[in-house]
This record gives C-alpha cells, sequence and structure tokens, in this order.
C-alpha cells in the first residue's frame, strides 16, 4: 500500500496514477439539479446500510469504497452514472454499458435521471459489486 504525500489516500501501487483534487459533497451538489440531488441522496442513504464503507468526493465522480472502489458515481446537472463491476455480464435494461474487462469482472454503467429509477434492481447490482468487492478482500 501506497499512501500518497500531497493527497494523502491509499493506494495499491506505488506512485500509483491518480489526481489529488479531492473535493467535497457540496462541489458536487452543486452540479446536479435537485432533482438528481433526490437521486444522489437516495442512494447516500441506501450505502449508509453498508459496513466499512469510505465515500471519497474527486473532482470529476464520487468513489465508494470497503477495501477497494465497488462504485464510482459521475455527478452530472441532469443525470447521475452509476459504474459498477459484477462477477457476470448484465446486459439488460437499464444498463446503458456493459463490457468485459477480466475473467471475472464485467463492468457495467447505468444513467439515472429519476429517482424512480433507483429501484430494487439498482440497489440489487450495488449491493452484489459490494459483495463481489468483500469476498475478494476476505478470501485473500
Amino acid at each position: 500500500m501506497w499512501n500518497c504525500p500531497t493527497c494523502k489516500r491509499t493506494f495499491k501501487s506505488k506512485n500509483q496514477y491518480h489526481s489529488c483534487f479531492v473535493s467535497d459533497k457540496a462541489y458536487h451538489l452543486k452540479r446536479m439539479n435537485e432533482k438528481i440531488q433526490l437521486i444522489f441522496e437516495a442512494l447516500l442513504t441506501h450505502l449508509d446500510t453498508y459496513e466499512s464503507i469510505s465515500i471519497i468526493y474527486l473532482k470529476t465522480c464520487v468513489k465508494i469504497n470497503t477495501h477497494a472502489t465497488f462504485l464510482s458515481v459521475y455527478t452530472k446537472q441532469n443525470s447521475l452514472e452509476l459504474e459498477f463491476q459484477l462477477d457476470r455480464k448484465e446486459d439488460i435494461f437499464p444498463i446503458s454499458f456493459c463490457q468485459r474487462i477480466s475473467k471475472n469482472r464485467v463492468l457495467h454503467r447505468v444513467v439515472l435521471g429519476e429517482l424512480s429509477e433507483f429501484d430494487d434492481q439498482i440497489r440489487a447490482w450495488v449491493n452484489d459489486a459490494y459483495c463481489l468487492i468483500e469476498k475478494k478482500t476476505t478470501d485473500n
């Protein structure tokens, strides 16, 4: 593990490429309209049910970590984009992007524009992404 001397974030590899720009929740809320802010707050409330997570507010996204990142949230004015990895391909609506990135990982992207779209299916995928990272780190 390596701690960046500038931003104090921890990474697996020494001198790992990253941006040292660290923001806060208010920075991201300003970027979103009120409807998207409601989705973001619902997501954060859902994430409160997870153990041992950290939320890192960066310039372009919000990273949700346990032992590693299991969810990236890209805050836009009119949408919230969620990126997560699963151990399987879920190429169904509302998945907008799906790509195998390794033998055991498939990257997924979902774009949310309405609070009703943050439904049980999205929550289940976020949970599966969390469990995948938790399992990987506890098995090693």
